[in-house]
């Protein structure tokens, strides 16, 4: 996705087509829309986890879809939306490799005793 978003980025710095807009905000969309149904197959994720990835993808629908209006300023816009993708990627690898210990201490769930 974010790959996408870079290529439309560059694509739209050189023509700058409105029609191009359009079509890079409707795909962008499209792929946010399978990230969305990918993350809601999810299982066993805590509340907070959930909460932040949904607001991610919700920031990044809202800059996607502001691409497509009339004189939006795309440059500031690919930058909000490349930003909480970039983000929104290194918290999920982070998770992935992350201990059960640590992700218990950032959900600010009771640690285990230790001897």
């Amino acid at each position: 996705m974010l790959r996408v978003q870079a290529q439309y980025q560059e694509r739209l710095a050189v023509e700058g087509a409105a029609s191009l807009a359009q079509a890079a905000s409707t795909r962008l969309l499209q792929l946010l829309r399978e990230v969305r149904a990918g993350w809601s197959r999810e299982v066993q994720v805590p509340a907070p986890v959930h909460a932040f990835v949904s607001r991610s993808v919700a920031s990044m629908e809202a800059a996607a879809a502001a691409m497509a209006r009339p004189g939006a300023d795309l440059a500031r816009l690919g930058v909000e939306f490349r930003e909480t993708g970039m983000a929104l990627v290194l918290f999920l690898r982070g998770l992935d490799e992350a201990s059960p210990t640590v992700l218990a201490e950032l959900l600010g769930e009771p640690l285990p005793r230790s001897a």
